[in-house]
């Protein structure tokens, strides 16, 4: 235990950075209001009848069901990823430049089960003491790198670990409580240099991240966490709004499937969040300091 106390939801943003820091994820109530969050179920509900209606609805192995690329599916969706709390947190964890990786809706139902796992798990891990390359980077994949998959039964303490590069947020439109499969999260996990174990690891330190709708648990990267366990017969509802560092691939491919009509009246912060403005060189082609649709790069040319 690293401490005599477990994150709890607050308001104050230096004591929410405390929390990352110590334990790897922290908690702002009150991030949305009871009007907000009641438009943003309204448009939920109505865009998972309408997906399961036409065969777009998604569900996953563990139970889960999502409502993929928020962006394109309601103004209301905006208030979470502009949401300057989060931010807060986010920059700290990752610096002044960072992307929109995935925006989606989960819906854990009754049931389910536990998928342990960090949003990093694509990451190389750092070379050995022989400055060896223990996995190629090309070659990492979700279910075949976990920690005990590298370094075996018993796990020595590494001298260096990768740092974040990913911080992710689950918004509760919902209450999250123990009984109906809040996040759980290892706190302190961020700092162990490795993937979690889905057999070795199922009696780790895990905790309910708890919290009234309305209220936004932030991690980043390298925490272990999974979905709970639903053990009511209501689904619980909650969004993500994952976040890359600008150097990395984002999980959704925003600057292609981004709607027309999202991108008309899009604020300049949201283009950037979306990658549709180059960083440091990368992202962009010749020069240009904002991807245009419709806009390529030269083609061939001969001189007159």
């Amino acid at each position: 235990m690293i401490e005599n106390r477990l994150p709890a939801p607050t308001t104050d943003i230096d004591h929410a950075k405390d929390d990352m820091d110590a334990f790897g994820y922290c908690l702002l109530k009150d991030a949305l209001s009871k009007n907000q969050l009641s438009a943003i179920r309204h448009r939920l509900l109505e865009q998972l009848a309408a997906e399961e209606q036409q065969g777009f609805s998604l569900k996953l192995p563990d139970g889960k069901q999502l409502v993929r690329f928020l962006i394109n599916k309601g103004k209301v969706f905006l208030d979470p990823i502009l949401y300057e709390g989060l931010h807060s947190i986010v920059k700290h964890v990752l610096g002044k430049s960072y992307l929109l990786s995935s925006y989606h809706a989960h819906f854990a139902h009754t049931g389910g089960t536990t998928n342990f796992h960090t949003d990093q798990f694509w990451m190389p891990p750092p070379t050995n003491e022989q400055r060896e390359t223990t996995v190629k980077p090309g070659s990492i994949t979700r279910e075949g790198n976990r920690g005990h998959n590298i370094h075996g039964d018993t796990l020595k303490q590494n001298k260096s670990i990768s740092p974040a590069v990913v911080c992710n947020a689950m918004w509760m439109i919902d209450d999250f409580t123990t009984v109906n499969g809040a996040t759980l999260v290892v706190p302190g996990s961020h700092l162990s240099g490795r993937e979690p174990d889905n057999v070795h690891d199922v009696d780790a330190n895990w905790v309910s991240a708890v919290g009234e709708a309305g209220t936004v648990c932030i991690f980043e990267g390298r925490t272990w966490h999974s979905t709970g366990v639903n053990a009511t017969e209501t689904p619980r509802i909650g969004l993500t709004t994952n976040f890359c560092a600008p150097q990395f691939r984002q999980q959704d491919n925003s600057p292609f499937g981004v709607r027309p009509e999202v991108l008309e009246d899009a604020p300049d912060r949201l283009m950037e969040l979306l990658g549709f403005v180059p960083w440091q060189g990368y992202g962009g082609y010749e020069g240009v300091s904002r991807v245009t649709r419709g806009q390529y790069a030269l083609g061939e040319m001969k001189p007159n």
